[in-house]
């Protein structure tokens, strides 16, 4: 084939990867799964703090619910392999809607344990959602597989944004009903959730899954080579969680009320998410070690800029959407890193290790930035963030630095 017949192939291939309805099935899926995983996500520290009154199990509702996504997204991927990923993928949302309606009965029992409980079921919602960009790259041709992961991510944005904006309607709808009003966002998540999975099992499109022989049958993977993405994922995971996860508890103290609370979480949310399409096209155009370094230190930047202007409701919501934008260079990038170039059952296997490392990441930051917060404020938290995420340029040129070669003995002079 000449290189005009394989530019034709690529183009023809590429085309019908655009217009593949499975696509717009994952797309609009992303957008109902992001409403209730960002809705959610952003009651649970609320409703930890006003139950338990202590700043110290304000990130604990995170940590539950990171730690649920880990161990799920390991669950998931494995069963990808035999069952496929419309049914484990519209599974998880299964276990989310329970894990909701938990979390709801927690905040009419104002029952601590009952709300980490759900928040660890609400996991698998969230692993669930994280799990469709790569559905969608695998329908994609090699090269436009960062692409592919970022058009779900992108779709992801809009309900993502909208879920924390309806923090305070369905917190005045549930008082309306005379139930607490914090229960009201888990109740809505429920249905979110719901439709998520309905949407899954009835338009998506499953590639053949693979049988336990041909699993078994691929060449070992090496957990070396996969090292760099899973350190970008899980520091880059680590560093949002911890210094987004307080932010919303900050604020209360700042008098800040749940309408502008909504605001600064759904702007963060649109910088974890819009600029998918700019972190595909910048993993494409210089690679995805150089774009992984950039998100470093756009995280860092964003870390001390929280810090610097933690008593003013502006400025930390600009450092949130900057904080959200470097965490999508580095979710696009270390996700391109994981799986490049690997069989099927590799790369299913390489989706699930990213998602765990990035789950026990971000549950060390839940559980860490509580306690930090309690002892030395959001400021030093924001610090902390900060030192972190400037650790990711350099574990990526680590990574990346060629072996030294064993010196032959010289003979005539000629190695």
């Amino acid at each position: 084939m000449g290189d005009n017949d394989t530019v034709v192939a690529a183009a023809a291939s590429g085309l019908e990867f655009v217009r593949d309805p499975t696509m717009g099935v994952l797309r609009a899926a992303g957008i109902v799964g992001g409403f209730g995983q960002a809705l959610t996500g952003a009651a649970g520290s609320l409703l930890a703090f006003e139950v338990s009154g202590s700043e110290s199990t304000a990130g604990l509702p995170q940590t539950a619910l990171v730690a649920g996504s880990a161990a799920a997204a390991a669950i998931l991927s494995r069963l990808a392999v035999p069952f496929g990923r419309r049914r484990t993928l519209a599974a998880g949302a299964g276990v989310a809607m329970a894990g909701s309606l938990i979390v709801t009965a927690g905040a009419l029992t104002s029952s601590l344990v009952l709300i980490l409980a759900g928040c660890v079921l609400l996991g698998a919602g969230t692993a669930s959602v994280m799990l469709g960009r790569y559905a969608a790259a695998e329908l994609a041709p090699e090269a436009m597989r960062p692409k592919a992961m970022a058009s779900i991510l992108t779709a992801t944005t809009i309900g993502a944004i909208a879920g924390p904006n309806l923090l305070a309607p369905a917190s005045l709808a549930a008082v309306g009903l005379g139930i607490p009003a914090l229960a009201g966002p888990f109740a809505l998540g429920t249905l979110a959730f719901a439709l998520y999975a309905v949407m899954l099992i009835a338009g998506l499109r499953d590639t053949r899954p693979a049988t336990r022989a041909a699993a078994a049958a691929t060449e070992p993977d090496r957990i070396a080579s996969a090292a760099p993405g899973l350190a970008v994922l899980a520091v880059t995971n680590l560093v949002m969680v911890a210094v987004m996860t307080m932010a919303p508890v900050h604020l209360g103290h700042n008098g800040t009320g749940l309408t502008m609370i909504g605001v600064v979480i759904s702007v963060h949310i649109a910088g974890m998410f819009a600029p998918a399409p700019l972190s595909a096209w910048l993993v494409q155009r210089i690679g995805a070690a150089p774009t992984a370094a950039l998100a470093g230190w756009a995280m860092a930047g964003a870390c001390a800029l929280a810090a610097a202007g933690a008593s003013s409701s502006l400025t930390l919501a600009i450092a949130m959407a900057a904080l959200g934008a470097g965490w999508n260079l580095g979710l696009v990038s270390g996700s391109a890193m994981l799986t490049a170039s690997v069989p099927r059952a590799v790369r299913l296997k390489r989706e699930g290790w990213g998602e765990v490392g990035m789950g026990v990441a971000a549950a060390a930051g839940g559980l860490a930035c509580g306690p930090l917060v309690a002892q030395g404020g959001y400021v030093a938290l924001a610090f902390a963030g900060a030192v972190a995420a400037a650790l990711i340029p350099s574990l990526v040129a680590a990574s990346g630095r060629p072996r030294r070669r064993e010196r032959r003995p010289l003979t005539n002079g000629v190695p």
